[in-house]
Parts: structure tokens; C-alpha cells; sequence
């Protein structure tokens, strides 16, 4: 068995482990703000962020199996970019209360998923469009982490 077939779903489990013990540790701050009625409930947001984990997973499988060896690095560095971006908005939101840079932030998070999309596009289609509802799930992130700062923003 390949390497990556281990490593890449090892690194997915540590995102979304990093990501949600980071979440945990702002929660009792996040429950003072004031959020849109339209906000996910917790159960949603957990069931989304498991299910694009997998899908991404399966992108970059899928990506590094498509695409030359001499390809590898730099669809490697895009995909590790996009987990630090990922980990980053939850250190950035939920610990340094952050909002705004947050926001800023997810944004950069979308670019990633873009550039991720358009290198795996060059060897798997599929690997491409599997990232899809990453991103869109990413720009309703990005506008809900606006509107709870606006929301929040004279508090």
C-alpha cells in the first residue's frame, strides 16, 4: 500500500481534530454573541465539516493518483496551505475573538480551495469538482463569520 493512502486521511483527521478542539475552546464566548436566526445548528456544522473532510480526503487521493509525480509537490503544498488556512480560522475566530481577521481569512481559505481545484483539474476532473461543496460551503462560512462581526461589532 502507497504511502499517501495513510498519510492524507491522517492529515484530514488532524484538521478537523485541530479545528474542532480549537472551536471548543471559544465556545462559552461564541454562546455571548449575537448570530443570525439562519445559523447552522451545531449538529450541522459538525455533520458538514466530517463530510467535506471526506470529500477532500478523497480530492487529494484522487488528485495525487491522477497527476505526475512531478506534480506532487505543489499539489502537496496547496493541500497543506488550505488545512493551515482551515485551523487558522478557527484559532483566529473562536480564540483570539478575532472576527474581522476571521472573515479576511476565510476568504484567503476560498482562494485555496479554488487553487486546489484548478491544479487537480489538470489530472482528475473529479478530484475538482469533489472540492466544490468545500468551497461553497467555505463563502457561506466566510458571510456568516461577516455577519456575526456586524452583528457583534458595537458590543
Amino acid at each position: 500500500m502507497q504511502a499517501h493512502y495513510i498519510l492524507i486521511p491522517l492529515i484530514a483527521m488532524a484538521v478537523v481534530l485541530a479545528g474542532s478542539l480549537i472551536t471548543r475552546s471559544g465556545i462559552v464566548w461564541y454562546r455571548t454573541l449575537r448570530i443570525p436566526s439562519w445559523t447552522p445548528s451545531a449538529r450541522i456544522i459538525t455533520g458538514m465539516w466530517t463530510i467535506l473532510a471526506l470529500l477532500t480526503c478523497a480530492s487529494a487521493i484522487l488528485a495525487w493518483d491522477a497527476s505526475a509525480a512531478t506534480d506532487h509537490g505543489a499539489l502537496a503544498a496547496l493541500y497543506l496551505v488550505n488545512a493551515f488556512l482551515n485551523i487558522a480560522f478557527s484559532y483566529l475566530f473562536f480564540v483570539r475573538h478575532q472576527m474581522g481577521s476571521a472573515t479576511l481569512e476565510s476568504l484567503l481559505l476560498a482562494i485555496s480551495v479554488v487553487l486546489i481545484a484548478l491544479q487537480a483539474w489538470a489530472s482528475s476532473w473529479v478530484a475538482a469538482i469533489l472540492l466544490v461543496p468545500y468551497l461553497l460551503w467555505v463563502l457561506f462560512a466566510a458571510y456568516l463569520s461577516f455577519t456575526v462581526f456586524h452583528m457583534n461589532i458595537r458590543s
